[in-house]
């Protein structure tokens, strides 16, 4: 007999089968196996999602519901480009209604042939202008012979170059064309106005026999630009900008720290040069969170400029959801009774615009209207001019206004 034990016949000559579990497998993968109950049965697959190896329809729904989640996120890492471009949209400089349009072509959401039959029409695809290519909100847009003509006559022969031929490469490749300093302020600012006629043009070619000029929109773009900043929803302002010549821009913040304390509110109305007008500060009833707070502030400001005889008005706040909830009303049910308030209010002024700004460039409402509960200043009050005790914040946000 040998001294040791003779070498299996089957050894595996490139696995060392002294080796322990903890040497092979990883620690999660031992104590599972580990716990394998070793036995004389044929191995058969089973269903790895429950406790016990057998299906349910409870684990065989959270499995597709953790698919569908899976996908969901692929498909949005996908659409960052659409998420890019309406994000841009409400940005550009125009007006509320191009502002839309645009967003619904970004969307699909425009009545073309293509889009109509998704929906379970049965419409002939082939463009009605151009009688070449299917009618889609892209070739409708940019490539259609109609539609190159416009570009062509606004001073865009070749249009942008991108990689993506899609709708929204094309869309936001005309609207980083609107940064591109090198071309005229006109001409970047008609790019949403060459697309909102196009889109116009379209429709009164097939449904009214009629079309606008390119030339009339475009000198309509520069009226609506000088004299119709009032209307819709701005994008949000890094620095404090005063309003135009004859109209008065009123900053508010309600300063809310929870349900069972008082709120502190207060304005700031400035003239186009950046001069504070009136001051106000008011000590609001508890309210159950910020909105509701900041809402009744914006009723209370809306009412005094009313009684003061504003005419034109912006009305500016760093709570992105006050502006949200003012131009989308609909989408702010729970709240609806306020807002009812706050659109009748509205219909006082001839033009009411409301302006998204950061927090840093109305420090002089927000110090005041922290200084009711942190000062205890609960009577409210109403003067011409500035608060004297910020004398020197005022003086140094006119200087930047002014620079």
């Amino acid at each position: 007999m040998d001294e040791v034990m003779r070498r299996p016949i089957n050894k595996e000559m490139m696995i060392d089968v002294n080796l322990k579990l903890q040497d092979i497998f990883p620690i999660n993968e031992v104590n599972r196996i580990l716990h394998m109950t070793v036995g004389n049965i044929a191995d058969k697959d089973i269903w790895a999602y429950s406790p016990h190896g057998s299906y349910t329809v409870k684990s065989g729904y959270m499995v597709a519901t953790k698919e569908k989640e899976k996908q969901a996120l692929q498909t949005s890492l996908a659409n960052q480009g659409l998420l890019e471009l309406k994000r841009a949209i409400w940005n550009v400089p125009t007006i509320p209604k191009i502002r839309s349009f645009m967003w619904r072509a970004a969307s699909g959401a425009l009545a073309v042939s293509e889009r109509l039959n998704t929906c379970g029409m049965h419409l002939d695809t082939l463009c009605k202008l151009c009688k070449n290519g299917v009618e889609s909100i892209k070739h409708v847009l940019f490539e259609c012979e109609i539609a190159k003509e416009m570009w062509s006559l606004a001073g865009f022969h070749q249009g942008p170059l991108t990689y993506d031929t899609s709708l929204i490469g094309w869309l936001l490749s005309y609207l980083k064309l609107m940064s591109v300093e090198s071309l005229p302020v006109s001409q970047r600012r008609a790019i949403p106005w060459v697309l909102w006629t196009i889109w116009k043009n379209r429709n009164k070619v097939l449904y009214a026999d009629s079309q606008d000029s390119l030339v009339s929109q475009n000198e309509l773009n520069m009226e609506q630009t000088c004299t119709e900043p009032m209307s819709g929803l701005m994008g949000e302002n890094r620095r404090w900008d005063p309003p135009l010549t004859g109209t008065v821009k009123c900053n508010i913040h309600s300063n809310w720290r929870n349900a069972k304390l008082h709120s502190g509110g207060a304005y700031v109305i400035h003239d186009h040069r950046g001069d504070v007008l009136h001051h106000a500060r008011e000590a609001f009833t508890f309210s159950p969170n910020r909105l509701t707070s900041e809402l009744r502030c914006l009723e209370w400001a809306l009412q005094s400029m009313k009684d003061l005889g504003c005419q034109d008005v912006v009305a500016g706040s760093d709570l992105h959801d006050l502006i949200n909830a003012v131009m989308r009303q609909s989408n702010w049910p729970r709240f609806r009774a306020l807002l009812s308030r706050v659109r009748i209010l509205c219909l006082s002024f001839p033009s009411v615009a409301f302006e998204s700004e950061s927090a840093s460039p109305i420090g002089i409402v927000r110090e005041i209207a922290k200084s009711v509960l942190r000062d205890g200043r609960f009577h409210s009050y109403l003067v011409m001019g500035g608060p004297a005790w910020l004398h020197q914040q005022i003086f140094r946000e006119a200087n930047l206004t002014h620079s």
